[in-house]
């Protein structure tokens, strides 16, 4: 297994998503986790960790798709299943035979479900998904309020269709300027689910994302749906829950080379060296998931020291400038993670690429190793 270990590598605290778990868990009070794992848990392996969260207690799980909740089953998870995304018919006779819940978008969905359903004499379990302002999929609610309580009656009537829940996903606008429109989406759904429950439909609700949860106890409801704070992937927010960081990707260095002021250094050349420099080369690139703009931006760790990366970042390879560095061949180097009083979490990095911390660690791609640690140890490996 040391040969994993030698190129690059990434480390997933199970000690830090018990923490986050409980975490959670204790500043929800009667509200229950689902934990999202889609995208194979963002990257960082959606069978071993739902096995790891159903011993501590976690009774649901969602997913993006009939294929994310199938891999859960076939890996054991014995929890309910929730698909974010919409069951088609075609697919209804798996999700029953599987106690998987889907989600029902529209009527039209919901017709096409119940026709199926009938035709095979089965049932499936749903949740009727509500827009409330993403414009994703959904039961329009803005504008329109007594017309989308309509729908769900309706959708709840019809046969072959056990409807026990209702959600929606909020954008999640950024805060402060975003305060008044997050409240509104809250208000919008809260007054649907009401509605519906006024009418007889007593449904399970859940709403609220890793962000919400955090920012917005008063749409805990019964379930919260989290990934990334669960994950520890979620910087900090202004107030509520903060996650313990759970990930660090790594990688070596394999050589040490010392070149003159004005030499290129990798393909372009978009880069010349300002003064002598000692350049270490490192056997990790946009090939294992690193993002090519990242490369006149950032710097990773290098015993203790932020070393930038100089030059083009290469399918295989990056090169970085350690002149200022204590630095070696062999030398285990921090990509994302923690070194002594330095730190380059996940957010961190999100910032730099532009994008959010999901995208992060989700495109780490397969042929870098996944290994799972408890109390320092390795304990698994993702397959």
């Amino acid at each position: 297994m040391k040969y994993m270990r030698d190129r690059a590598w990434m480390e997933i605290s199970l000690d830090a998503i018990e923490e986050n778990y409980n975490r959670i868990k204790h500043d929800i009070g009667k509200s229950r986790i689902m934990a999202v794992v889609k995208a194979n848990a963002y990257g960082l392996g959606a069978s071993c960790l739902s096995l790891f969260l159903e011993k501590l207690g976690c009774d649901f799980f969602a997913v993006a798709c009939i294929e994310e909740a199938m891999e859960l089953r076939d890996a054991g998870v014995k929890a309910d299943i929730l698909t974010l995304g919409p069951v088609l018919p075609e697919h209804l006779e798996i999700a029953a035979d599987n106690n998987i819940v889907t989600n029902v978008i529209s009527i039209e969905h919901a017709e096409a479900l119940s026709k199926e359903a009938q035709r095979l004499g089965k049932a499936i379990r749903c949740h009727i998904k509500a827009d409330s302002g993403l414009g994703r999929f959904g039961i329009v609610l803005e504008g329109r309020e007594s017309e989308a309580v309509k729908d769900a009656l309706y959708i709840a009537s019809l046969p072959g269709l056990k409807t026990e829940g209702v959600f929606t996903h909020y954008t999640a606008a950024e805060l402060p300027v975003g305060d008044e429109f997050n409240r509104h989406q809250i208000g919008l759904f809260d007054r649907f689910a009401e509605a519906l429950k006024d009418n007889g439909l007593s449904l399970i609700k859940h709403s609220a994302s890793s962000f919400f949860t955090s920012v917005y106890p008063e749409c805990h409801n019964d379930y919260v749906r989290v990934a990334s704070l669960l994950l520890g992937i979620e910087p900090p927010a202004i107030r509520g829950t903060h996650c313990v960081p759970s990930v660090q990707l790594k990688t070596r260095i394999y050589q040490i080379k010392d070149i003159e002021r004005g030499m290129p250094v990798s393909y372009g050349p978009i880069c010349h060296t300002l003064r002598k420099t000692r350049v270490a080369v490192l056997p990790i690139g946009y090939a294992d998931g690193l993002r090519r703009t990242i490369q006149t931006k950032a710097s990773f760790i290098v015993n203790g020291s932020f070393a930038p990366i100089i030059g083009k970042m290469c399918m295989d390879y990056v090169m970085l400038d350690v002149t200022d560095c204590k630095a070696g061949v062999g030398d285990e180097v921090i990509v994302i993670g923690r070194s002594g009083e330095l730190r380059q979490e996940i957010w961190d990095m999100a910032d730099i690429y532009g994008s959010t911390v999901g995208e992060v660690p989700s495109v780490i791609t397969p042929r870098v190793p996944r290994f799972y640690m408890k109390s320092g140890e390795i304990v698994g490996r993702m397959d």
